[in-house]
């Protein structure tokens, strides 16, 4: 019987979801892993020997020992230069594995990198132009080249010159893989509170980031998700609002929960943050109970893993956040913290037996 894990973000994203994905992988060895990425959100890992990775279309999972097929789902947003990059960075893990993608992902291209560009700004998008390709595909034009469907030969090529077996395939193929697996794990992308309908519109990203949605845009059904692990982090964060070169602000990346406030990284004794795709400094928050409540009921999560311990001042601060997060749980049904994160390596993954 096929079973699934999945991983999914809690707050407004970066919560250590790579990290995650690359622990859960090397321990509970997927032999397939899949995603839904877009080029305009980051996931990192650091393995116990040192080995950084920082991916945008791989999935961290790649590091499994028994992985066997990784593959791209149909809602995924594709920068082919991009993925071969990624692909060529860890192809020493890819010996005996098949990367799928699924006829349908999005391919951006540089006119849609170009739309972004001179938009957008007001609401602080990354611009790697994965909303224009995700507003092409939904338009539907006949005939149409967003999709990979229009790239089997390009993809091919590319792939046998790095010697990689990197194919689109067909979707009838596409869910033999998932039917046949024996335990799939599932990387989501962003935040709940990112969620175009749950998050603050129009200072969103482009689509949910629930389970639901997830899953929906990977076609694996929901009952097959045995495990899901909701990822949040003791003092949350927002991307970089936009300046122009006279330090004015020309984007603001949006909102934040009544209950919580704006701080700074310097407040919180931390260096400051910086986003892994756009390379600019992040906001950061205190800790929401209202945020917590609202993810707890859309995202249900089996367990919880506690992201950035480490920047709590004080133990009594950190078992105040988790108390919010065990009476958020109870009340929905949910799982409660069973794992934390005290750096972002493999070694400072804290299990904790019976959870919090």
């Amino acid at each position: 019987m096929t079973t699934a894990t999945l991983i999914c973000d809690m707050q407004f994203g970066s919560t250590g979801k790579g990290l995650v994905a690359g622990y859960l992988a090397e321990n509970e060895q997927p032999d397939v892993v899949v995603h839904a990425f877009g080029p305009n959100s980051g996931h990192t890992y650091i393995d116990r020997s040192g080995r950084k990775f920082v991916h945008c279309a791989v999935a961290n999972g790649v590091v499994s020992p028994r992985l066997k097929t990784h593959l791209i789902g149909p809602g995924a947003v594709l920068n082919l230069d991009l993925l071969f990059s990624e692909l060529e960075d860890v192809k020493d893990l890819l010996e005996g594995v098949a990367v799928r993608i699924h006829p349908n992902a999005a391919i951006v291209s540089e006119a849609h990198i170009r739309k972004e560009s001179g938009s957008m700004t007001g609401i602080g998008s990354t611009k790697k132009g994965t909303g224009a390709a995700m507003i092409e595909k939904i338009e539907r034009q006949v005939p149409s080249g967003i999709t990979a469907n229009s790239q089997h030969d390009l993809v091919k090529r590319k792939g046998d010159a790095l010697s990689i077996d990197v194919r689109v395939t067909s979707h009838s193929d596409y869910l033999a893989v998932l039917e046949g697996a024996n335990h799939i794990q599932i990387e989501g992308a962003q935040g709940y509170s990112l969620g175009i309908n749950s998050g603050f519109y129009p200072y969103t990203t482009s689509r949910e980031c629930t389970p639901a949605q997830i899953c929906s845009d990977i076609l694996v059904p929901m009952p097959m998700v045995s495990r899901v692990v909701g990822v949040m982090r003791t003092f949350p964060i927002r991307v970089a609002n936009r300046y122009d070169e006279q330090g004015n602000m020309i984007g603001w990346s949006g909102p934040h929960y009544q209950d919580q406030r704006e701080t700074s990284f310097e407040q919180i004794g931390q260096e400051v943050e910086h986003t892994t795709v756009t390379k600019l400094p992040r906001r950061v928050f205190t800790f929401s109970r209202e945020q917590t409540r609202l993810a707890m009921f859309q995202v249900r999560p089996t367990d919880v893993v506690m992201g950035f311990a480490n920047y709590c001042w004080s133990t009594g601060h950190l078992h105040r956040i988790e108390g919010v997060i065990s009476e958020a749980a109870e009340d929905f049904g949910c799982g409660s913290v069973t794992m934390r994160t005290w750096g972002p390596t493999y070694d400072e993954v804290e299990r904790i037996e019976g959870g919090v």
